[in-house]
């Protein structure tokens, strides 16, 4: 029995005397390396676990961030803001094995605006790549480069026209990698493309579906 400890109290005088030893300066460092294992226990992963998914419900962090990243086209994993500090910290040996691992440098959101500033007083000032992802949204961008695709496209039974499907392997591969979707919402985003697209070109594209059922989106030639 643990000197000072009596098994006959209640549990309202254990949890006051734990709460007293918690607070003991001297106990400090054994609190805090008990503390430790106790997280790296399968019952303290769990805790944790379930504290982090109470709180991305109820602050809805990972919504807030998928708006942000829809609003804005900007993509953890292809883009990075002022300076790629990962790649720069590759041999050339690691860069040439992973090409794919370098981003698309962005400038903040402050410098673009006063880069925008500088330019309504001189306009000789270029516009900087890493200007495009806030001159529109995203869904208005794949759109012109979805119309600007659709003339392009192999004649079938007379026409032009791609299926969601093709649209989606458009969004996901042949875009500037920017504007690139991913494949968890490319089905989606697919639809937006294409029903933006046709509000923003009702004079030449018309959006049906298809016999599959599959939503089509069609160039009228004509109009070109």
């Amino acid at each position: 029995m643990i000197a000072g400890y009596n098994s006959e109290m209640s549990k309202e005088e254990k949890i006051s005397q734990l709460k007293m030893l918690i607070n003991d300066p001297e106990l400090q460092s054994f609190i805090d390396d008990y503390t430790d294992l106790f997280l790296q226990s399968e019952r303290g992963e769990t805790i944790l676990i379930n504290f982090f998914l109470k709180m991305l419900k109820s602050t809805q962090l990972l919504q807030r961030a998928e708006l942000v990243e829809s609003f804005t086209g900007l993509d953890v994993d292809q883009h990075c803001v002022g300076e790629d500090w990962e790649w720069e910290d590759m041999t050339p040996a690691e860069r040439r094995m992973y090409p794919e691992k370098k981003k698309t440098v962005i400038q903040s959101l402050q410098a673009q605006l006063q880069q925008m500033n500088n330019r309504i007083e001189d306009a000789s000032i270029p516009v900087l790549k890493e200007t495009v992802l806030i001159a529109g949204n995203e869904t208005e961008i794949r759109a012109r480069l979805l119309r600007n695709r659709l003339p392009e496209v192999e004649y079938r039974n007379g026409m032009r026209f791609m299926n969601s499907q093709e649209v989606q392997k458009f969004l996901l591969q042949e875009v500037p990698i920017e504007h690139r979707t991913k494949h968890s919402a490319a089905r989606k985003i697919a639809y937006d493309v294409m029903k933006k697209a046709h509000e923003m070109f009702p004079e030449i594209l018309q959006l049906h579906k298809n016999k599959k059922g599959l939503n089509v989106i069609k160039f009228f030639e004509n109009h070109n």
